[in-house]
């Protein structure tokens, strides 16, 4: 988990992240365009993808700070890889 301040900030953004779903629902139940919906859905997705850009690499950074714990290093880099895959 992100340290004090950057918890902050990622829970302001899942916030902001569930809000724009809930207007995605909306957008759904209120018959809206496909496109319409569809282009908030990706914009949905580009937000989350930021989020976890920023708690990997918050998480590495305290990882790597400890270079002698090779353990959580290698775990480290493998949730990058499951997260870019």
């Amino acid at each position: 988990m992100p340290e004090s301040g950057r918890k902050e900030e990622v829970l302001s953004r899942l916030k902001n992240i569930k809000g724009h779903i809930e207007g995605i629902i909306k957008m759904v139940e209120e018959e809206k365009e496909c496109e319409e919906i569809m282009l908030q859905i990706i914009a949905v997705k580009k937000a989350l993808e930021k989020v976890g850009y920023f708690i990997i690499e918050s998480h590495a950074e305290k990882c790597l700070s400890d270079v002698d714990n090779r353990a959580q290093i290698q775990k480290i880099l493998n949730i990058m890889m499951k997260f870019l895959s």
